[in-house]
């Protein structure tokens, strides 16, 4: 049974910070559920399983390289005030440009929780490419990854100059504003890349101009504005037809 040196175990916990990751190529991921979900991914290449005693090893293929940690080496390595009984670290894929025809185009987005649940939406509306601005939240932050709750394997993610992809993309172009047409007048169009900003600010001034289709959600309380995700929730639906 294998067990970790204190080099290894210096690795993993420096995957907690966006610098150790893009370092190393890798990043954590916590829990039965979702490593499970990796486990039946094409996306996720994982790159070895830390477990606890109490794990049943069983569902670890014979394929992949597997360490015993103590409850308090788990402690070192997770992410969570809780942790597992598994962790798996997983090497980042590389990023292509994206080459679909409905691509969901985040600008600015900070918030790594927001990012998970975005990329649950993709998910669930079958979109199955999300592009995020440069200045956006590491996908791979822990936060992103759980609450994506396995979505992150099942999406492909890329990351770009978005002004500059906007620029050259033949697709027509959605943007989520404040004044726009409304959702419920849209001719929506299957094919196509809807943008959403920033919680904060919304769109950036330079990839404004790029959108061809400004739209809405219409308000009818007093609420100043929507959360991103709940947003894109709502978008995302319009625009698979529901």
């Amino acid at each position: 049974m294998q067990r970790l040196t204190k080099n290894e175990l210096h690795d993993l916990k420096s995957l907690h910070h966006k610098k150790g990751r893009e370092e190393q190529g890798r990043y954590l991921i916590e829990g039965k559920k979702i490593v499970e979900e990796a486990l039946n991914s094409a996306l996720a290449e994982i790159d070895c399983l830390l477990h606890t005693a109490s794990f049943d090893t069983s569902i670890i293929p014979d394929t992949i390289n597997s360490f015993h940690v103590s409850p308090t080496e788990m402690q070192r390595i997770s992410t969570l005030k809780s942790p597992q009984e598994v962790v798996a670290v997983c090497k980042i894929p590389h990023s292509n440009p994206p080459n679909g025809k409905r691509i969901l185009c985040l600008d600015g987005i900070q918030d790594p929780g927001n990012l998970g649940s975005i990329l649950r939406i993709a998910d669930w509306f079958g979109i199955p490419e999300v592009l995020l601005s440069k200045g956006s939240v590491d996908c791979y932050n822990p936060k992103t990854v759980q609450a994506s709750m396995g979505s992150i394997f099942r999406t492909a993610i890329h990351y770009t100059d978005l002004e500059v992809f906007l620029q050259h993309t033949q697709l027509p172009v959605f943007g989520a504003v404040l004044e726009g047409t409304s959702i419920q007048d849209m001719d929506w169009q299957q094919e196509g890349i809807l943008v959403i900003g920033s919680e904060s600010t919304g769109i950036s001034s330079s990839i404004i101009p790029l959108i061809r289709e400004r739209i809405t959600i219409p308000r009818f309380g007093n609420a100043e504005s929507l959360n991103a995700a709940i947003a894109c929730g709502i978008l995302c639906a319009k625009w698979s037809g529901i």
